[in-house]
């Protein structure tokens, strides 16, 4: 069995139960917001007013996916579409959205945190740079 545990087993694994575990934190705290909508907004919180393509990119999702998350959170009223050119629009949070950004940020910490319990420091940068080299290695 433990040759089934594949690096990329591992880290989608991991990923999945993080996604998992933040989604719960939310709904634990009354916000209807699963993982797949939390990363976009919080992508907006970074970086308002990007386009979905853009925003996309830096998640490293399907521009169809992005698409269909940012109509449920304008559903939500918690983003809006506002059109610069024909067939581009920029995606902007809303003053609702704005006004759960310290709330959800601060339940993603919690999350993030209960996560890397008895993870030191130095081992989580180790980590990190070692995601950072596997993904140049694939990317090369």
């Amino acid at each position: 069995m433990k040759e089934f545990l594949s690096l990329g087993l591992l880290l989608n694994r991991a990923s999945t139960s993080l996604a998992k575990s933040m989604t719960n934190k939310l709904k634990e705290n009354k916000i209807d917001l699963p993982h797949s909508q939390f990363i976009v907004l919080r992508c907006l919180f970074y970086e308002d007013g990007i386009s979905q393509q853009q925003i996309a990119s830096l998640l490293f999702k399907d521009a169809a996916a992005i698409k269909r998350t940012i109509d449920q959170l304008e559903q939500k009223g918690l983003v809006i579409r506002e059109q610069i050119r024909s067939q581009k629009n920029h995606i902007y949070v809303t003053q609702e959205g704005k006004q759960m950004k310290s709330k959800i940020l601060n339940l993603a910490e919690v999350a993030t945190n209960s996560a890397l319990k008895n993870i030191s420091d130095e081992e989580f940068e180790n980590f990190k740079a070692i995601l950072n080299k596997i993904y140049d290695n694939t990317n090369a």
